[in-house]
């Protein structure tokens, strides 16, 4: 009787939701199988961040700058170690890191353009947990994505508040 009076709705997780026009929803709200993707490949990003960040630290123009980069390192390694807790929980498998190679040397960039690519990286990736937490099976799990969100979005902040610093010694330096 409901479906037939109102067509425009159906159900979903037992709750009735308006049909959508588009695949916003759709890009938005991601399997399990997925999210253990996203997990899968976020590891190994994490790994190439770890790199990234390492070199960044040996670019920095001051010590506050290094301590910095360094928290952040730290935390991308966290990352890693709450991604394979998770992934190895639910399916029973262990990640392996791949062996990432250092051909992409970061040398030739310079420090504000690095800092400028971490900040649009760490910005993505608050995309990218944001789909896998909603994935996510239990509030266990989600709670650690929740971590690794708060960290990026964090990072993001920082890395906006190196760029302002940078900005500020080049104007009145």
């Amino acid at each position: 009787m409901y479906k037939d009076k109102y067509e425009m709705y159906s159900e979903k997780v037992g709750y009735p939701y308006l049909k959508r026009q588009s695949s916003v929803i759709d890009e938005e709200i991601i399997s399990l199988p997925n999210a253990l993707e996203l997990i899968k490949k976020a590891v190994n990003d994490e790994v190439q961040d770890e790199l990234f960040y390492t070199k960044l630290i040996e670019k920095a123009p001051s010590e506050d700058a290094k301590e910095i980069i360094i928290k952040i390192r730290d935390d991308e390694k966290k990352h890693n170690e709450i991604l394979k807790f998770i992934y190895s929980n639910i399916t029973g498998e262990i990640i392996q890191n791949e062996q990432s190679s250092s051909d992409n040397d970061n040398n030739e960039t310079t420090y504000i353009d690095d800092i400028v690519n971490a900040l649009f990286s760490e910005l993505d990736a608050i995309k990218k947990y944001r789909k896998i937490m909603g994935a996510m099976p239990n509030p266990n799990t989600k709670t650690l994505i929740m971590s690794i969100l708060t960290d990026e979005i964090r990072h993001a902040n920082l890395y906006n508040y190196l760029i302002s610093k940078n900005n500020s010694l080049e104007n009145n330096g």
